[in-house]
C-alpha cells in the first residue's frame, strides 16, 4: 500500500506526511501562529525599547516591530517550503546539509533554547498569575502556577500534534479577542501620551538594530524548524507551495507581532510600569477584567510553548534517542524544570544566553537555505534522506561543508555577539556555498547522484 493511501500514517512520527493525510490549511497554520505569537515576551519588546526605559522613540519601536517580523516571516516562508513540499520535519531536512549525525547535532543545539524557553514561558506565566491573583484574591503561589502550566501544556502535547493544532487554532480567536479588549481598556484611560515618546530623537543606529536583534531572539529557534509545522499544511496545489508558505507565515506572524509590540508600548505609556502585566493590573477597571487577564496569561503561554518550545525538542529526542513522541514530550517537560528558569530568566546573563544560542541558530539556518536553494535547486530525494544507501552519511555521518560552515559562522557570530544572528546567518550561507562549489564533497555528491539515478 502506498504511503499516500495508507490510513495508518502516524502524524507524530518523523516519517513524511503525504498530502492526503495533512490536516492544516495555510489559514489554520496562521491561526496556530497567532496564538503562539501573542505572548508576554513580545509585549515586553515594545515596552523595554521605548523611552524612558529604552532608547528609541515611538516610530522607531514600530519600525523595529515591522523589520523584525518581516525578516522572521521571510525566513519562515523559505525554510518551511521543504516541509510543505515533502512532508518532512526539520531534523530530516537537516540531513541533506549536515549529514545523518550532523543533523542530530544541529537538532540538539536547537533543542537547548527550546527546552529553556519552555521553562521560562511557564515561569513568566506563573509570575504573572501570581501578580493578578494577589491583586484579585490576596494570595498566590508562583510555584503552584509554574507546575500547573507545565502540566497543562505537557498533557496537551502528549495527546499529539492534532491536539496542539486544534487547541492553538481555537484559542487564537479567544486570545486575540481578549487582547483587543485590553487594548480598548488602555486607550479608554486617557493616560496614553504619545507626544513625549514622539518628540524624543531616539536612534536609528546601533540601539535600533540591537532592538531588532532582541526581537528576533524570541523566534530564531522557530525559524530553524519551520518545517516541523509546515509539513502539516495541505496547499491547494504543488504550484502554490511558495504562496501557501508565504501566506501562512506573513499572516500568522506580522499582525499579532505588531499588535503585541504596540500593546507593550501603550501599557508603558499609560502606567510607566516595567512589567506589562503589572501595568494591565494597575489599569484594571473591575474584577472581571482581572479574571479575563488570568485566562489570557494561561492561554498565551501554553499555546506558545506547545508550538515553539515542546514540538521541536520532542521531535529531536525521537530521532536522537529513538524514542516515541509521548516519551519525548515527558522528557522535554522534565528538562524544562532542570534549566531552573526562575534563575535563568532573572540572571544578568539571560541576554547573553540568547545571543550565544543565536550564534549557532543563524549559521544553522544559513546552511539549510544554501543547501536547499543554491545546491539542491529545491529538489530533495526523500528515500535517500530516510537512509536509502546511506548516501547522507558523508564522512562518518557528518557533512564537512555543513559542519565547517556551522562552526565558521558561529565563530564570526561570537565576534559580533550583540548581532550574532545577523552575522552568523549570511556568513554560514556563503561559507557553505563556496565549500560545495570548490568540490570539498565531490566524492559524496557523486555517490548521491548515482543513488538518485538507480
Amino acid at each position: 500500500m502506498s504511503k499516500e493511501n495508507n490510513p495508518n500514517i502516524d502524524l507524530d512520527s518523523l516519517n513524511p506526511i503525504p498530502m492526503s493525510h495533512r490536516t492544516m490549511s495555510p489559514l489554520n497554520y496562521a491561526m496556530v501562529f497567532w496564538s503562539s505569537t501573542i505572548i508576554v515576551q513580545i509585549m515586553v519588546i515594545g515596552q523595554y525599547l521605548l523611552v524612558p526605559i529604552g532608547q528609541l522613540n515611538f516610530l522607531q519601536v514600530i519600525a523595529v516591530g515591522i523589520v523584525s517580523s518581516v525578516i522572521l516571516s521571510f525566513c519562515m516562508t523559505y525554510n518551511g517550503i521543504p516541509g510543505i513540499k515533502y512532508g518532512i520535519p526539520f531534523i530530516v531536512q537537516a540531513r541533506a546539509g549536515f549529514g545523518t549525525k550532523g543533523a542530530k547535532i544541529i537538532a540538539f543545539i536547537r533543542s537547548i533554547p527550546g527546552i529553556a524557553w519552555n521553562g521560562i514561558g511557564c515561569w513568566i506565566g506563573a509570575m504573572s498569575l501570581e501578580v493578578v491573583t494577589k491583586q484579585l484574591f490576596g494570595f498566590g503561589n508562583v510555584w503552584f502556577y509554574f507546575f500547573l502550566l507545565l502540566f497543562l501544556q505537557s498533557f496537551l502535547a502528549y495527546k499529539g500534534i492534532q491536539s496542539i493544532k486544534w487547541f492553538d487554532a481555537v484559542m487564537s480567536i479567544v486570545i486575540f479577542t481578549m487582547l483587543i479588549y485590553f487594548f480598548y481598556i488602555v486607550l479608554q484611560t486617557g493616560k496614553v501620551d504619545f507626544s513625549t515618546a514622539m518628540k524624543v530623537k531616539g536612534s536609528w543606529s546601533l540601539p535600533f538594530w540591537a532592538g531588532v536583534m532582541g526581537a528576533l531572539a524570541n523566534y530564531t529557534t522557530a525559524i530553524l524548524n519551520a518545517s516541523d509545522i509546515m509539513r502539516h499544511i495541505k496547499p491547494s496545489s504543488q504550484e502554490n507551495l511558495k504562496s501557501s508558505s508565504a501566506f501562512a507565515s506573513f499572516v500568522g506572524i506580522i499582525p499579532p507581532w505588531m499588535f503585541m509590540v504596540l500593546s507593550g508600548m501603550l501599557i508603558g505609556l499609560a502606567t510607566g510600569a516595567g512589567d506589562p502585566i503589572e501595568g494591565l493590573v494597575e489599569l484594571a477597571p473591575n474584577p472581571v477584567f482581572g479574571i479575563i487577564l488570568l485566562v489570557f496569561i494561561i492561554l498565551a503561554q501554553v499555546t506558545s510553548n506547545l508550538t515553539l518550545n515542546i514540538l521541536p525538542p520532542a521531535l529531536a529526542i525521537q530521532d536522537i534517542f529513538g524514542l516515541s513522541w509521548k516519551k519525548g514530550v515527558i522528557i522535554v517537560g522534565f528538562l524544562s524544570v532542570l534549566t531552573a528558569p526562575w534563575i535563568l530568566f532573572s540572571s544578568d546573563y539571560f541576554f547573553l544566553f540568547q545571543n550565544i544560542y543565536s550564534c549557532f541558530l543563524g549559521p544553522g539556518l544559513g546552511v539549510l537555505i544554501a543547501n536547499y536553494y543554491f545546491i539542491n535547486k529545491q529538489e530533495l530525494d526523500i528515500d535517500l534522506l530516510y537512509g536509502k544507501d546511506n548516501v547522507y552519511e558523508y564522512n562518518k555521518g557528518y557533512s564537512p561543508a555543513g559542519m565547517i560552515a556551522l562552526v565558521g559562522g558561529a565563530i564570526l557570530a561570537f565576534i559580533f555577539i550583540d548581532y550574532s544572528w545577523f552575522v552568523g546567518f549570511p556568513s554560514s550561507m556563503v561559507i557553505y556555498t563556496i565549500l560545495k562549489n570548490m568540490g570539498i564533497e565531490k566524492k559524496y555528491e557523486e555517490v548521491q547522484q548515482k543513488a538518485r539515478l538507480a
